[in-house]
């Protein structure tokens, strides 16, 4: 993949940089190459990146992409809102986290119940 930087304009309002690139490449590139891209070539840190379009038109392998770079996890926190698909996704990785401390508890504690009994055995 090749990638231009074709405009690049700092927006004080917001304290972000909105940024247009051009990426050459065979398919559509998801949001998540184009950050891992944006971090090989320029070393922007990924979670200060709002991805706001990619888009290419019909049979050119030329895509324009649409970034906007924030200066700080706060400010990024502050003027990005979340959508429902991302709200969604953090309550599962937060269940889930959830089941797995549960399930590490319950592991330990068989563990160590499994090991008070073989010291019993032990002691008679």
């Amino acid at each position: 993949m090749e990638i231009k930087k074709i405009s690049e304009v700092e927006n004080p309002l917001f304290s972000r940089k909105e940024l247009h690139f051009e990426i050459r490449s065979q398919a559509v590139p998801s949001h998540e190459e184009v950050k891992a891209i944006l971090k090989e070539k320029f070393s922007f840190n990924p979670e200060l990146l709002r991805i706001k379009k990619i888009s290419g038109k019909f049979g050119a392998q030329i895509f324009d992409v649409v970034v906007n770079l924030y200066g700080s996890k706060e400010e990024f926190k502050r003027v990005v809102k979340k959508t429902k698909q991302e709200i969604e996704k953090e309550k599962k990785q937060a269940e889930e986290e959830v089941k797995a401390k549960a399930e590490a508890k319950k592991v330990a504690e068989e563990a160590k119940k499994s090991s008070e009994e073989i010291k019993e055995e032990d002691a008679q």
